[in-house]
């Protein structure tokens, strides 16, 4: 038998105010770049880390996910547009076919590491809690916005790049301000039966 479950244990997302909050205090043209894609993308940090140069064309993004994830193309924000060609600006260009680069003389992407660093430092700065100080918070983040602003659970999946619609809908389980707003609606609709006078 089930047992009921009032209360799921919850994912860890950062809210709208903390997102800005955050981006409020990053100057660097490759954070800002950094940060502002894995945050509207919902990349992993490995993820950010090997995009490559050709992967942007045309105002779309080429994603290749990991964990078994779908890859495809994905339309730029226009925020993110303005960031890329600001960096594109200042970026060295010395044949590494890596987008974002390390501050060493290397032809390397950025490490994982050197990313998650770099986020607990402007985390830090932003006075959010060390337990939202890590870069994987930014994917939650952006999947409860996406759920909160109604997109539907496959429109996040697909957007997430998740094969499995499972993975999604975590994001749908504690988005409690939709879920209570959609019963609500159902209470009041004329279109739901009465069941008695």
């Amino acid at each position: 038998m089930d047992v009921p479950r009032w209360e799921e244990e919850p994912i860890t997302y950062l809210t709208i105010r903390q997102v800005e909050r955050l981006f409020d205090g990053i100057m660097d043209p490759r954070d800002l770049l950094l940060f502002d894609l894995t945050y509207r993308h919902g990349l992993r940090g490995t993820e950010a880390a090997r995009l490559r140069l050709d992967y942007f064309h045309d105002g779309r993004i080429w994603i290749v996910r990991l964990k078994h994830g779908q890859s495809r193309a994905y339309r730029l924000h226009p925020r993110s547009v303005e960031l890329l060609e600001r960096y594109l600006k200042v970026r060295p260009d010395d044949g590494s076919p890596y987008l974002l680069r390390t501050r060493r003389h290397t032809q390397n992407p950025m490490s994982r590491a050197e990313i998650n660093r770099l986020f607990h430092r402007y985390a830090r700065t932003a006075g959010l809690p060390s337990r939202l100080s890590h870069v994987h918070v930014l994917r939650h983040s952006i999947a409860v916005h996406l759920a909160q602003i109604g997109w539907d659970p496959a429109a996040v999946q697909q957007w997430l790049g998740h094969r499995d619609i499972s993975s999604t809908m975590v994001y749908f389980r504690i988005t409690e301000k939709r879920w209570d707003a959609q019963q609500r609606a159902m209470h009041r609709s004329r279109g739901i039966a009465r069941t008695g006078r």
